[in-house]
């Protein structure tokens, strides 16, 4: 007999902040789910966003709003009705994903002269989880275990030194180059995304973040929060507080999505 697959749910909730220091909040979510019923059959759908605009370079807030809204316009064209429709197979996701980063990164060139931003996406379709990643936003998978995975690597100058072993990853918080991205949307005609694909089980939490919450929350506080609570827009909004209250030197945006079994949640 065929085992069968659990089925699962997604509950997201997001939050943000201008931080203490900046005057201006460079970054742009996107979060959408949705649930497909037919023929005694259960899809679930959710895609999620995270772009950073870069700070220190022109219209950082443009970029980031432009490269969120062109994927978005991309992904309900392209890839939602054809998933919804059956003309578009699972195996096309990181294709249509990467295609969908490229469109958003032709839209910053062509609307934002001088911009740039990072960008973070993770689509979830039923158990599986694909990522594509430019910059130093980051996903993680937090397990029901507590433990937690890095689902992505920083495009920066210090990770490359981390990499090299001439820093370590506590220095690398402190160094003065820290915000220098090696890679990001807004700069060449075609940039190199990064692809990640995992599974995801029931009760399994997914962080997208930029830079204003993990480089200043230490990723085991944020594991205690995510581990300790139920309510995800307390615990996003506690995330951001968090970062605040640590001195908030950047502008601070998060997005938790967390997958329940279908059974459980009602669905």
């Amino acid at each position: 007999m065929k085992k069968k697959t659990t089925a699962i749910s997604l509950f997201s909730a997001n939050a943000h902040s201008i931080g203490k220091v900046r005057r201006v909040n460079e970054d742009a979510l996107f979060s959408f789910e949705t649930e497909i019923v037919r023929m005694n059959q259960k899809t679930t759908l959710g895609v999620y966003v995270v772009a950073d605009g870069m700070g220190g370079h022109v219209g950082g807030d443009k970029a980031s709003a432009s490269a969120v809204d062109a994927f978005a316009q991309f992904f309900f064209e392209s890839v939602l009705l054809g998933l919804t429709s059956g003309k578009v197979d699972v195996k096309a996701l990181p294709a249509l994903l990467e295609e969908g980063v490229q469109h958003a990164n032709r839209s910053v060139i062509e609307n934002v002269n001088g911009g740039g931003t990072t960008f973070t996406a993770v689509l979830v379709w039923d158990s599986r989880l694909f990522v594509a990643h430019v910059g130093d936003s980051r996903a993680y998978l937090f397990h029901e275990d507590g433990s937690s995975e890095l689902l992505t690597e920083d495009h920066s100058f210090v990770q490359t030194l981390v990499r090299m072993g001439e820093i370590t990853e506590a220095e690398a918080l402190s160094h003065p180059r820290r915000s220098v991205l090696m890679r990001s949307l807004g700069f060449d005609d075609e940039v190199a995304v990064d692809h990640v694909e995992v599974k995801i089980m029931p009760e399994e939490t997914i962080l997208l973040c930029c830079d204003g919450l993990w480089s200043v929350v230490p990723e085991a506080e944020i594991a205690e929060r995510i581990r300790g609570g139920t309510d995800l827009h307390a615990i996003a909004d506690g995330l951001v507080t968090a970062a605040n209250e640590a001195g908030g030197p950047d502008n601070i945006s998060c997005i938790l999505v967390r997958a329940k079994d279908s059974d459980e949640s009602g669905g």
